[in-house]
């Protein structure tokens, strides 16, 4: 350990890493050596101080044990007038505290927090302390971001990424001409005029506004995936393929036809239809900010959801009411995904009850023993929402 410390000890870093045990920060360490040379690992208060009234660092990355701790520390430097100058702060944290974190950032006691415990995004912190670093001023020390950090894109990825935004540009103009022509369109009279200025106003520009919006989402999913390499070529040509425009078709139905002659059809809309069983989902998931990114999707599909932080709440919700399925991380606090499934399968009526594991573990004996208790299937961390949505639609059909 002592070795380690000596090896970033700058006697005028650009960056400072302010922990209780560089021993946890390996990974941490290589990722700012990659990007700076001039940085250095700090565990007490007293080298802190020393370091930021000698030659203050441009950018100051505190990982101690718990974020109450690491907000606990930089409120003792600002309080002691040490930071007084221009800088970036970055918090590291565990996944359980991210949460925390977050709210920390928004609420501007830090810049922006990364979680690693575990680091299975690295190179989105590289991109952070780039960008800290930019912001700072501190290009000298800036390594060029390079294709090798992140491994190198084919040309043919790079193609369907070009592909995916000539998509987006050229339906979007196909967008602004229907407007340009609905804009355009007159009556016969002035009651026909009326009529077409109701329905652009009631019916057609919402209908326009809601297809523009799910272009925009669609186009940015789909090639924010394709950048970080997350689906294959297949499933790309299933989703260029796809033809779900569930909502917009509910849309549609309420917007009066005009027909050929220009006569308005001023008939009674059709109703929108309702499902015919409501589908309810629990979402069990410690992490705050994953817990909600899931529950989005779901609710954003129409379904009912439900979430719980922990295995107990999940076991004692259960026991009192129905759901039609269950998304389950693995490990959370009190009681894990595995012996949480366990008692569930006690219950009654959730004898059969479709769970989905989340996990971001990849140790294939713990999920085999997970899935002995009748999984219907998992889903790994960080998920994408078309393998969320694949798995509500496979829980649906196994369970009828």
């Amino acid at each position: 350990m002592h070795k380690k410390e000596v090896e970033h000890a700058q006697r005028h870093p650009k960056v400072i890493i302010i922990c209780d045990d560089p021993a946890d920060l390996s990974g941490v360490v290589d990722i700012v050596a990659s990007q700076v040379s001039a940085f250095r690992t700090l565990t007490s208060h007293k080298e802190v101080a020393e370091v930021l009234t000698e030659s203050p660092p441009d950018v100051i990355v505190i990982a101690r044990s718990t974020v109450a701790k690491s907000v606990e520390i930089y409120s003792l430097l600002a309080k002691h007038g040490l930071l007084n100058y221009a800088h970036e702060n970055i918090l590291l944290c565990e996944n359980k505290e991210s949460g925390v974190a977050f709210r920390c950032c928004m609420k501007g006691i830090f810049t922006d927090y990364f979680v690693y415990k575990p680091m299975y995004e690295n190179y989105r912190f590289r991109m952070i302390l780039h960008n800290a670093l930019v912001r700072t001023e501190g290009t000298s020390e800036v390594t060029k971001i390079r294709e090798e950090h992140f491994g190198r894109i084919d040309d043919k990825l790079k193609q369907l990424i070009d592909d995916a935004a000539l998509y987006h540009q050229k339906a979007d103009e196909t967008l602004q001409t229907v407007r340009r022509n609905l804009d355009n369109e007159k009556g016969i009279n002035k009651v026909q005029d009326d009529l077409l200025n109701e329905l652009k106003q009631k019916h057609l520009s919402p209908l326009l506004d809601e297809l523009e919006h799910q272009l925009a989402d669609s186009v940015h999913e789909l090639t924010k995936r394709l950048k970080d390499k997350q689906f294959s070529i297949a499933e790309l040509t299933a989703l260029l393929s796809e033809k779900d425009n569930s909502k917009c078709a509910q849309l549609a139905q309420n917007v009066l036809p005009v027909g050929e002659t220009g006569e308005v059809n001023i008939s009674e809309p059709k109703a929108l239809e309702t499902k015919q069983e409501e589908i309810k989902i629990m979402v069990v998931e410690d992490n705050e900010i994953y817990r909600e990114m899931i529950a989005k999707i779901l609710r954003d599909e129409g379904h009912k959801v439900e979430c719980e932080t922990s295995g107990l709440g999940a076991i004692k919700t259960l026991r009192k009411h129905k759901f039609t399925m269950v998304f389950m991380d693995l490990f959370m606090p009190e009681l894990d995904g595995y012996n949480t499934t366990k008692n569930i399968r006690n219950i009654p009526h959730c004898k059969k009850l479709p769970i989905i594991a989340l996990t971001s573990n990849k140790n294939k004996d713990i999920i085999r023993k997970w899935a002995s208790l009748g999984l219907t299937g998992y889903i790994t961390k960080p998920s994408t929402k078309s393998s969320i949505l694949k798995a509500v639609e496979k829980a649906l059909t196994e369970s009828q």
